[in-house]
Formats: structure tokens, sequence, C-alpha cells
């Protein structure tokens, strides 16, 4: 049971980075959402096929800032690399270990052979922390589930604690009144003997002769 619960406590903290989220963004304008400190698994495009050159980039009231751009079937920038991964079969972008500054409005153009924008759309992705409510959840109940166990050990060895000293006196009164019950019985059967003495000595006197004595 002890094994348990640990075991379910080291599951729920080994995945509490591993909250993974999917968002379809091949339609302009779409609303994504990932958990902080997850993952966000965004669909750019169906794949790569036929395509020369596209830009991904963030933008913020200020500035753009390009987040990948792909040239002759290859990425030639990728800012967040050491966290992120594309996958040109599907068109998906995978982000890992999000954190607060990767929300924000994301803006793809693809540019067609000529060099000129054949398509642009954007997607709006927002990181929640609520994404950890769950895992906290299931932390708190673990901890929970652990504490009525050690309750419950502690409540165990207790009473048995307590049946010991019971069972012994429970013995001791019964010896008692064993003795008790015994002492009545051994004076009525001294008492029956002494009838019975007092009863043969009552019958023998009569059954003595009478003497007469003569005078001198």
């Amino acid at each position: 049971m002890l094994e348990a619960v640990v075991g379910l406590l080291l599951m729920l903290l080994g995945v509490s980075h591993g909250v993974e989220t999917y968002c379809d963004g091949r339609q302009d304008g779409a609303q994504c959402y990932g958990a902080l400190g997850g993952t966000v698994v965004l669909q750019l495009m169906d794949n790569t096929s036929g395509i020369s050159r596209y830009q991904w980039s963030i933008k913020t009231t200020t500035t753009t800032t390009t987040i990948i751009r792909w040239t002759n079937n290859m990425i030639v920038i990728n800012a967040i690399a050491n966290r992120s991964s594309f996958t040109p079969s599907d068109g998906t972008f995978r982000i890992n270990n999000l954190i607060w500054t990767d929300g924000g409005e994301y803006e793809l153009e693809i540019f067609d052979s000529d060099g000129n924008i054949s398509e642009k759309r954007t997607l709006q992705l927002t990181i929640q922390a609520a994404g950890y409510l769950p895992i906290m959840a299931g932390v708190l109940s673990a901890l929970v589930i652990l504490l009525v166990f050690g309750v419950a050990v502690v409540c165990a060895q207790k009473k048995k604690q307590n049946n010991k000293p019971k069972e012994k006196e429970d013995h001791e009164l019964t010896y008692a009144d064993v003795r008790t019950v015994q002492q009545p019985v051994r004076q009525m059967q001294k008492k029956a003997e002494t009838e019975v003495e007092v009863e043969y000595g009552q019958v023998k006197f009569p059954e003595r002769p009478q003497q007469t004595v003569e005078p001198a």
C-alpha cells in the first residue's frame, strides 16, 4: 500500500512537465492553448511538399520575431531549436517546456517559387497555468491516502496493545471464579462427613447391651 502511494506521487511529479496539447493552426485566426511547462503541437500545414519557402513569426505590438524559416527543403532558422522540432511530412511544429513568452499572435507566410506571398494566416497561442491543477489535485489525493494509511496503522497498533492486558485480566477473573466455586463444595463435603459420623455414633449407642450390676 505504502509503495503504491509513493509510486503514484513519483508518477504525478514526473508527468508535471509532460502535459501535451494539440492545435490545428491551418485555419486563419485559430485559437490555440498550451500548459505552462508542457508541450504544444501546432499543425501549421498539411506538409511541406511543393513549398519552396515559408516563414513563421511571432508578432508583438512593436516587433516581429522570426521563429522558423524554411527554404529549399530545410530549416535555415529556428529561434527555439533547443526545445522545439518541426516535422516536414505532416507540417507540425512541436514546442516543449512552454514559457509565458511563448504566448502571443503568430503569423505564417508561405511564398511561391517567385518569392511572392501565396498564403498568409495567423493563430493565437495562449499559455495557461491551469494545466497544473489536475496534477496538484492528484498529488493532494495521494497525500490524503498516505495520511489515512498512516492513521490506520497507528490505530491498529494501539488496539493490539489494548487487547493484551484485557485478555490477561479475563483469564485471572476466570481462575478466581473457579476457586470461589470449588471452596463451598469442599465445605459441604466435610459437613456431610461430619453428619454421617454423628449418625453412626447415634446408631451405635442404642445397640450396646445393658449390663445389670449386682451387689457384692
